[in-house]
């Protein structure tokens, strides 16, 4: 290749080019925001250097990126479901030359702004985000710089015509709670996430709209507020059953990080599954399939909704428009969790 002067505007993809390395390759060089051979990193200055290579001219030739560097902001990132779509997503930018920020907020929304301020800071190109809260999640800065996003899993009232990315929650967790009524449960409770989210509050819709549909009543007593959370889940059903009150025969927990911890309380006063109490879960919990006691869970194609939130972000920062809304299937998983009355 002919060396260029410096109004040549030589890219990247001149640099790949000429010393056959891939562009992600030449970017993580330029950025040093991830690590590379010695061998490799002196073969790429040197041909910085032989194309007079000049990285300011690069960043108007990468179309307003700034940073290679995504986020994803999630509720919980102790809970596996969010851990493997992040993997996923970061498998995926990874090969494009991009590098994955984590952020969990614990579901609460000063720190959801904090953090979005901190990736402002950053230059950050794009973010998918769980958001904490339907009404009071502030994207307004980010929509104001053109930052892309994605939403994951949970939608957002004021930014209807953002692209997301998850599930049917209301029909998931209604045949979820059909899998208990068709077994003969009429006493069925139900362990909530927060309801100030659009995952909490559709699954609680679909729970109510199965007993509904069944002429089954529904008894706020037997509603607990786990708000996602395994201790609040622990908290919320141990109150109960420390009281000596009524409690249902059948529970369905909203998500699998509350499911840990209802099975905990369960185990405390020694209530066995399915014999004495039967639960499901939206959600499965880490390796179900090596307990004794498997738990009917609602299990989501993880793998399809991290390509897709990645592509999603690509696609808006390359073609620079936005994609619709996906609703990817999940498949209930049969346990023995769930006894026969």
């Amino acid at each position: 290749m002919r060396k260029k002067d410096k109004l040549g505007n030589v890219t990247m993809k001149d640099v790949a080019l000429f010393t056959g390395f891939s562009t992600a390759t030449v970017s993580r060089v330029l950025n040093n925001n991830y690590p590379v051979s010695a061998k490799t990193k002196r073969k790429v200055l040197e041909a910085f250097e032989h194309l007079n290579y000049e990285p300011n001219l690069v960043a108007k030739s990468l179309r307003s990126r700034k940073s290679n560097l995504i986020a994803i902001i999630v509720a919980d990132i102790e809970n596996p479901y969010y851990i493997r779509i992040a993997k996923q997503i970061d498998k995926v930018l990874f090969e494009r030359g991009y590098n994955l920020i984590t952020c969990s907020t614990d579901e609460s929304i000063e720190k959801e702004q904090e953090i979005i301020r901190m990736l402002l800071s950053k230059n950050i190109d794009a973010i998918a985000i769980s958001p904490c809260d339907s009404e009071r999640t502030d994207l307004t800065e980010l929509n104001k710089r053109g930052i892309p996003i994605t939403l994951l899993d949970r939608k957002l009232e004021k930014y209807k015509k953002l692209p997301f990315v998850g599930t049917d929650n209301f029909r998931e967790t209604y045949e979820l709670t059909g899998k208990l009524i068709e077994k003969g449960h009429k006493d069925i409770g139900i362990l909530t996430g927060t309801l100030n989210t659009s995952t909490g509050l559709e699954r609680f819709n679909g729970f109510k709209s199965a007993l509904s549909n069944y002429n089954l009543p529904f008894n706020k007593e037997w509603q607990f507020n786990g708000e996602f959370i395994e201790e609040k889940a622990f908290s919320a059903i141990d109150e109960r059953l420390s009281n000596g009150q009524s409690f249902p025969t059948a529970l369905v927990s909203c998500n699998n990080v509350m499911t840990k911890g209802a099975l905990r309380v369960f185990d405390k006063y020694d209530l066995r599954i399915p014999e004495e109490i039967s639960i499901v879960s939206y959600g499965a919990l880490a390796n179900n399939n090596l307990f004794q006691v498997k738990i009917t869970s609602l299990e989501q194609d993880i793998l399809s909704m991290g390509r897709a939130i990645a592509v999603s972000l690509l696609d808006q920062m390359e073609n620079q428009g936005l994609v619709p809304v996906e609703v990817n299937d999940s498949i209930i998983i049969e346990g023995n969790s769930i006894k026969g009355l």
